[in-house]
């Protein structure tokens, strides 16, 4: 192979090493790349491509379950290897070698479906109320970057009225973004649920019991575990614990269960009852 070929693939690397992401060790967070949406309805709608891309991220970094890639560095990849975000999800195999290029789990696209407004007029009481509905739906669809596989692909629809009752007249200045808004909302719920749900902790910690005399029966909760000395696993986090033993006051105290966490009880003696005084002769 000749010296230019050389250079020629040491530029590339270094130019694709430029713009990869570290995914943090132990972060639970998703790493998704959101790429510019398509405009399907047929209706005059400026950067409304730009916009649904833009809120899209900002609602899924709200939600703090996942990580984005940043636009500047995933439009720079396109932009290299000529892509669209549309041809990047028909494209597979592209999605794939861009993915793990930028650290990204999975990929998210959509299109706006359809955008539409009708008027409903009613006249009652002398007053004549005219609304204006504007109606739009939503297609997203999330790549999964390693098996290159569509993981998801939903429509979603919301609509937003304006008001005239002859009095009081109400409009939204920036109406198409608020109703976009509102459609990515429902999106990102559902994103939330299907890619990155609540998982319930299975992490345990080594808890030891120990008290003074020993054998005395341990309660966590109110349930009876055993005597002393005893070294459970338990949940990490806040425990109610009771030990007891005859003829000794119960110890019983509130602990904050962690790892190694060692609980001893000192026991104190109950007090001998009085023995009645004697009546005199």
């Amino acid at each position: 192979m000749s010296r230019k070929f050389y250079s020629f693939l040491l530029f590339f690397f270094v130019f694709v090493g430029s713009f990869m992401v570290p995914v943090r060790a132990g972060d639970p967070a998703t790493t998704v790349a959101v790429v510019d949406f398509t405009n399907n309805s047929g209706k005059y709608l400026p950067k409304i491509e730009e916009s649904a891309a833009e809120i899209l991220s900002v609602l899924l970094v709200q939600t703090g379950k996942f990580n984005l890639v940043e636009r500047d560095k995933l439009a720079a990849v396109m932009q290299e290897q000529g892509l669209t975000g549309s041809g990047l999800v028909d494209n597979s195999q592209t999605a794939i070698q861009i993915g793990r290029l930028l650290g990204a789990e999975y990929i998210i696209t959509g299109s706006i479906v359809s955008y539409g407004q009708r008027e409903a007029v009613f006249n009652g009481y002398g007053i004549q109320t005219r609304k204006t509905i504007t109606e739009m739906t939503t297609s997203v669809k999330v790549l999964n970057v390693t098996s290159g596989k569509i993981e998801a692909a939903s429509l979603f629809s919301d609509t937003v009225e304006q008001g005239d009752t002859g009095y009081l007249k109400t409009y939204d200045d920036n109406l198409t973004r608020t109703l976009l808004t509102r459609v990515l909302r429902s999106a990102v719920n559902q994103l939330v649920e299907t890619m990155a749900p609540e998982k319930e902790s299975t992490e345990t910690v080594r808890v030891t019991f120990l008290s003074t005399p020993e054998g005395a029966d341990v309660e966590i909760n109110g349930v009876y575990y055993g005597s002393t000395p005893l070294t459970l696993q338990l949940n990490p986090g806040i425990h109610q614990v009771t030990i007891s033993l005859a003829a000794y006051n119960p110890w019983a105290k509130k602990i904050n269960a962690y790892d190694g966490l060692e609980v001893k009880a000192t026991l104190e003696k109950k007090p001998l009852p009085e023995k009645p005084a004697k009546k005199g002769n």
